[in-house]
């Protein structure tokens, strides 16, 4: 697993972001309906998606599209750094402490998978941007080998934003 880590300051409050990525062999997603896509995400989910495309698209890469598992991995690591009020890729104290155990409770049949994470960002916009100033996190937005996202924002008690994206691609065969 490659972790980066990166603090931000702004202007009231600490903001935090962290990559991980785990490469494998990979194959091609079928593509998913935009419609479908934003009736699923959250406003401000739907939006990071929009914004990842478009620096994708920026730099001739295809769009990602919206996977329903991984979503589901991503409201799972989102809640429970809200819960836990700690920013992390994994926390051993959660059902579900890593990636891959994600990965393998929504039965995702990856090739490849990373995960953006961050705190504190008021708006999709400032946690895109975060993302993109961070080797890590850009690296994992612009991977040609990335194909699928899923997209969380989870609040802890004490109104910290955590949110989560995760990437991956398929597996031809298991």
């Amino acid at each position: 697993m490659v972790m980066k880590s990166r603090f931000l300051a702004g202007a009231s409050a600490a903001l935090i972001a962290v990559s991980c990525a785990f490469p494998v062999v990979t194959s091609e997603p079928s593509p998913a309906d935009a419609a479908a896509t934003s009736a699923r995400l959250g406003k401000t989910e739907a939006r990071i998606l929009g914004l990842v495309n478009a620096e994708r698209a920026h730099r001739g890469l295809p769009a990602l599209a919206y996977n329903e598992q991984l979503n589901q991995m991503a409201t799972i690591q989102a809640k429970n750094m809200a819960r836990f009020q700690k920013m992390s890729h994994v926390l051993p104290d959660a059902n579900l402490p890593t990636l891959g155990d994600r990965a393998r409770y929504v039965a995702y049949p990856y090739g490849r998978l990373a995960e953006n994470v961050a705190l504190g960002y008021p708006d999709a916009e400032t946690v895109v941007e975060g993302w993109m100033n961070s080797k890590g996190h850009r690296a994992n937005i612009l991977n040609s080998e990335i194909a699928e996202t899923g997209i969380a924002i989870a609040r802890s008690s004490a109104g910290g934003l955590y949110y989560c994206q995760v990437f991956g691609r398929r597996i031809s065969s298991l």
